[in-house]
């Protein structure tokens, strides 16, 4: 499991018919995307334009990569299974930050969110990261795309700004990310990611830096 603990500094508070093609569009990833139109399979190929995964339907276009062997992994959450070495780890950490971190009231500061669907749309696993829309991290040999707007999350840290936009300044985020890695010994296509945020107000961060040190 990857442990990544970020502090991030705050001054103040942030502010139909089967295969029929659709128009061209420019998806968030910056490049020209067309779609398919689709209502299911169609009758002589058997051929499905759209993929169904956790109950939703997620039309097929040219950014689509994700095949059935990885569809297959979704959903099955070894992290929340009671007794699995990956559930063992989270709550060993889990419960660090829960001791180490209590609020005023003695309840533990950070919260834990690791139910959060590994669907993410692309403007979640990029833009919201600041990402370009032209870097290398965007490739669809790197990520897998349900379409040119969802896919399944590189990262946990796909989740941050809608987290710290509801309002928390400490969470912990746990889930199982996907990326086209090849496999090898330190290698795996689906893996598990744990990550902490903590915003601090200017006033958290430097009450205890005096005057001298701040020149």
């Amino acid at each position: 499991m990857e442990v990544m603990v970020k502090s991030v500094l705050r001054y103040a508070t942030a502010v139909v018919h089967l295969g029929v093609p659709s128009r061209g569009f420019i998806s968030n990833t910056g490049r020209a995307c067309s779609q398919t139109v689709a209502t299911g399979v169609t009758a002589n190929t058997g051929i499905s334009y759209k993929t169904e995964l956790l109950g939703q339907l997620y039309p097929k276009d040219d950014y689509t990569n994700v095949k059935g062997k990885i569809l297959s992994k979704v959903g099955r959450n070894l992290h929340n299974k009671r007794n699995h070495p990956l559930w063992l780890i989270k709550e060993r950490i889990k419960h660090h930050f829960y001791k180490q971190y209590v609020g005023r009231f003695g309840t533990p500061l950070f919260s834990v969110y690791d139910t959060l669907s590994p669907i993410v749309t692309t403007d979640q696993n990029f833009d919201s990261l600041l990402i370009p829309a032209d870097h290398p991290s965007r490739k669809k040999g790197d990520n897998y795309y349900l379409n040119c707007h969802h896919m399944l999350r590189a990262h946990t840290s796909a989740h941050q700004w809608d987290l710290v936009h509801s309002g928390l300044d400490a969470f912990l985020v746990v889930g199982d990310v996907y990326r086209r890695d090849e496999i090898d010994s330190s290698h795996y296509p689906v893996f598990h990611q744990m990550e902490g945020v903590r915003l601090f107000s200017g006033y958290e961060l430097f009450r205890d830096v005096s005057r001298s040190e701040e020149h």
